[in-house]
């Protein structure tokens, strides 16, 4: 592709350039209404009334990677909500072992070889049911009806429960307690959606406090491999996809086409360095808002303007997704007033599952219980009031668990919360299985998921681009036009329109030099006398009708107007402008006056 970065290959010719237009003295036309005065240099300003040119850009996938370079990284195209691709991916991870876990009967009746990525479970003996990935679906198909509390403070209720005719076995008198059916999720999927957003994607440094996904240029070119990388571990955070693995989504199709027109805010505008006479300003004469800043104008909004097509239109990811658990037991808190202030945000002491890593697997498995009974309140009785269940009642918080028992007959567990009491189960269920178990802290999981919907369509995404580019639109166009300002070294001021119509001189500012060079002037502006006093400034920042607020810029009116100033080295002068009543040429008369 051709590039078309310089001036000249954007359509952008100086008006009136002479042979010795950077440096040179130009020849001048004398307009015939300025007096000779001895030691003046006298030169013809011209305003640059051209239209601006159009520029064109229809690309393919190459073109585009080939014009934007390593910059496609800076350039924002999507926003994606996590939600939808946390729902599928979660939804894919419970049911890779089948769906006979939905049946009210106490094995769940689990086969991870009915689903390809139940198929890529291997433990270390090759089989699924010594992998730790099937222990991730045991807790996550975990149901009233299936779950075990072997090994946990609940053991003894549920014994007394399934041993005794007198009270409902202890399926049922969790899933009261609970308010879900007995073969209903203890934890669902819309609280781990909710849980795995704000606790392990938008913990990551490269993900905003949302959780939201953003998808760059270079990702898309990439198709999705510069995501992954960016998802990897990053400081304290182990990462959201494995290390070294592969993530990939086709976003760029193969007849891809990005269409757009902009208008250009460059101009070369006849200038004055006093030093050495008129030379030639490259400056953005930026008429249109709502920003008065750009070298580019798009319109990313038009359609006649922008386009962009042969997006794919089912647009999935694969990716490997990591989670590590804590390398010790959590403890619930129990039995103790305390525990009811033991919340997200206030960890009850360092042993608390909120003072843990919120992307640790049991901290996102109470966030998400959380999310479910944060407000769960409800009480019943079972045989006449010899045991129940009270939650959020007697004065205690929502979510607070109380087992009433008669003579405490089986041990019932202590006062705790609801989302305590699935911690420890989840960590029963993650840790011992009816084939192996896992020693604390050896639990982590990798699941290979593929063909991830993203919740975006190829038609949503075409849309969804605009409000993104049009947001970047001042940095694309730097990114196409590159920094023209080394030819302003050593300017003084130059003529141009201002966006009411009127013509000014404009003193060089800060923003007209490159950033490494520094900016010299000590008393910038136009003044009515040769000793620079504020009291006699006749330029100003702040002009009603002007967006720039940067610049000391002089109003020219018809006739004579005389002005003083001074250069980046101190010297003054004085400048005198001459204009007819159309402003289209202007003389000026430029003479050195001692202090």
């Amino acid at each position: 592709m051709v590039m078309w970065m310089s001036l000249v290959a954007c359509g952008i010719e100086p008006s009136g350039r002479s042979d010795n237009a950077f440096g040179g003295i130009a020849d001048g036309d004398d307009a015939g209404e300025l007096d000779e005065i001895e030691g003046e240099e006298r030169y013809t300003l011209t305003l640059d009334e051209s239209p601006a040119p159009e520029l064109t850009l229809q690309m393919n996938r190459d073109e585009v990677e080939e014009l934007f370079g390593d910059r496609a990284a800076d350039i924002t195209l999507l926003e994606i909500d996590p939600g939808p691709l946390l729902t599928h991916a979660l939804l894919e991870v419970r049911d890779s072992c089948g769906t006979q876990w939905q049946d009210d009967d106490p094995n769940p009746d689990h086969d991870c070889t009915q689903t390809p990525l139940g198929q890529t479970f291997q433990g270390a003996d090759g089989r699924w049911e010594t992998s730790s990935e099937y222990s991730m679906v045991r807790l996550l198909t975990m149901t009233p009806a299936n779950v075990v509390v072997t090994g946990t403070t609940s053991q003894g209720l549920q014994e007394l429960a399934d041993g005794l005719w007198i009270i409902d076995d202890y399926s049922t008198i969790l899933a009261d307690a609970l308010g879900t059916p007995r073969n209903q999720t203890v934890v669902s999927i819309p609280a781990l959606v909710t849980a795995f957003r704000h606790d392990f994607l938008a913990t990551h440094p490269s993900v905003d406090a949302t959780g939201t996904l953003e998808v760059t240029l270079e990702d898309a070119l990439s198709d999705m491999t510069s995501l992954g990388a960016r998802l990897g571990p990053a400081g304290a955070h182990p990462g959201v996809v494995a290390p070294g693995s592969i993530t990939y989504g086709e976003v760029l199709g193969p007849d891809f086409e990005m269409f757009a027109k902009a208008r250009s805010n460059m101009r070369v505008l006849d200038a004055i360095d006093a030093s050495v006479g008129k030379t030639y300003a490259t400056a953005v004469a930026d008429l249109t808002g709502p920003t008065f800043g750009d070298a580019l104008e798009f319109d990313f909004d038009d359609p006649e303007r922008f386009s962009v097509g042969g997006l794919v239109e089912d647009l999935t990811i694969d990716l490997v997704i990591r989670l590590q658990e804590n390398d010790h037991f959590v403890s619930s808190c129990v039995g103790l007033d305390a525990c009811k202030l033991n919340l997200p945000g206030a960890p009850l002491g360092p042993s608390s599952v909120w003072a843990l890593d919120p992307w640790a697997t049991e901290a996102l498995i109470t966030s998400a219980a959380y999310q479910d009974y944060r407000d769960r309140v409800y009480s019943v009785s079972y045989l006449l009031g010899t045991a129940g269940v009270d939650i959020g009642h007697n004065g205690n918080p929502p979510g607070w668990l109380q087992y009433n028992v008669l003579f405490n007959l089986g041990n019932p567990p202590r006062d705790q919360f609801l989302w305590e009491t699935v911690l420890e189960v989840a960590q029963v269920a993650l840790h011992d299985t009816p084939f192996a178990e896992f020693p604390e802290g050896t639990a982590d999981v990798s699941l290979q998921l593929r063909d991830i919907p993203v919740g975006l369509t190829g038609a949503e995404a075409k849309e969804a681009v605009r409000p993104y580019l049009r947001e970047q639109s001042a940095e694309i166009s730097d990114f196409l036009i590159g920094d023209p300002r080394p030819d302003n070294v050593g300017i003084d001021f130059y003529y141009r329109l201002g966006e009411d119509g009127r013509p000014y001189v404009f003193f060089t500012a800060p923003g007209d030099l490159p950033q490494t060079e520094p900016y010299r002037f000590a008393t910038p502006g136009f003044f009515a006398g040769p000793s620079l006093a504020p009291s006699d400034k006749l330029s100003g920042t702040h002009i009603v009708g002007l967006s720039d607020t940067l610049h000391e810029k002089l109003p020219i009116t018809a006739g004579e107007t005389v002005t003083y100033f001074a250069d980046e080295t101190g010297q003054r002068y004085r400048a005198r402008f001459f204009a007819e009543s159309d402003w289209t040429e202007i003389e000026v008369a430029i003479a050195p006056v001692d202090e």
